[in-house]
């Protein structure tokens, strides 16, 4: 089935707008290839690094990306590379097919694959909504004449909101995932990294290539989402309550609070949790933070973060 975007609508590349796709860049980026079967044409879309982001009139596609050369300003060669970039597309599809049998409203699975170049996709039905965090930048949702104030953001609509995206949360997400446990880390043999931790980057998780099930005798993980946040909560404009929670790239059964929520859908908040990590690593990531350690070599480097509290001494984990 072709899947050349109709329309040929404006794209944002790598955080950059750009001129309208043409069929050749479609055909060049395998788009027009096999590939997910949608029931309409693509109306729009748009890029970042990792992933590619469709629109049809009733579905929603999300397709990783391959590596990305992206240079410097001054022409410095560089490529724009994410771990597990397509397997976290796999583990989102698993975990919609999982989630989908508790009360947790989420977005329909319809399809997910794979491309002969190592892409992978998945298709949902499109819901439409207002992400919770848009409320900082809405107007008032009521209708004329009923309107609390004329101001942008409505302080009445916005703190209603999030009241309702934190009940539905703490009363709806919680305890329905509290029901899916199992004896072993991930989703079928995949284990995602906690999306606080950002191995890419910081040492000494630089090269880590997987992570382990860590097999229990009890089924004593608990399946979480792993990005609980405002951006991840779509609402209902108009009643202010939620409509689904989405994005479940992370999600897995992990150790009781591995997701570190911190009981708020704050953004400053949510940010925070990738603070100070020393705790949280000795806690929930104590056996492969040993082995990073003892592979990584450049100890000073390391005794560096230890004192800042980024990591833990390696000696209380022995």
């Amino acid at each position: 089935m072709s899947r050349a975007l109709s329309g040929s609508p404006s794209a944002t590349f790598a955080g950059k707008k750009t001129a309208r796709a043409t069929a050749a860049e479609l055909a060049e980026d395998h788009f027009c290839n096999m590939g997910p079967q949608t029931a309409n044409p693509v109306l729009t879309f748009y890029e970042s690094n990792n992933t590619r982001y469709e629109f049809t009139a009733t579905e929603f596609i999300k397709t990783s990306r391959l590596p990305v050369n992206d240079p410097f300003p001054d022409g410095t060669p560089f490529i724009w590379f994410r771990s597990w970039n397509h397997e976290r597309i796999t583990n989102e599809a698993k975990a919609l097919e999982l989630v989908s049998q508790t009360k947790i409203p989420v977005p329909k699975l319809l399809d997910y694959g794979e491309y002969s170049d190592g892409r992978r996709y998945l298709v949902t039905e499109f819901i439409s909504g207002v992400r919770l965090k848009e409320f900082l930048h809405r107007g008032c949702s009521m209708a004329t004449g009923q309107k609390h104030t004329d101001s942008t953001p409505c302080e009445t609509c916005l703190n209603q909101a999030y009241l309702n995206a934190l009940q539905f949360i703490e009363k709806t997400v919680f305890p329905e995932l509290a029901k899916l446990t199992s004896q072993e880390r991930g989703i079928d043999g995949f284990v995602m990294h906690p999306q606080w931790l950002s191995p890419d980057t910081e040492p000494p998780w630089k090269g880590k290539e997987s992570w382990k099930t860590l097999p229990l005798e009890k089924s004593s993980y608990v399946f979480q989402h792993g990005d609980l946040g405002a951006h991840n909560i779509m609402m209902n404009p108009e009643t202010l309550q939620p409509i689904v929670l989405f994005d479940w790239e992370y999600a897995g059964y992990f150790p009781p609070g591995m997701e570190r929520w911190p009981g708020s859908l704050d953004w400053k908040a949510y940010r925070e949790r990738g603070d100070k990590l020393a705790d949280a690593i000795a806690k929930f990531l104590p056996e492969e933070y040993i082995e990073c350690y003892d592979k990584w070599d450049d100890k000073a480097e390391l005794d560096k973060l230890i004192k800042s509290g980024e990591l833990p001494h390696p000696n209380q984990l022995r």
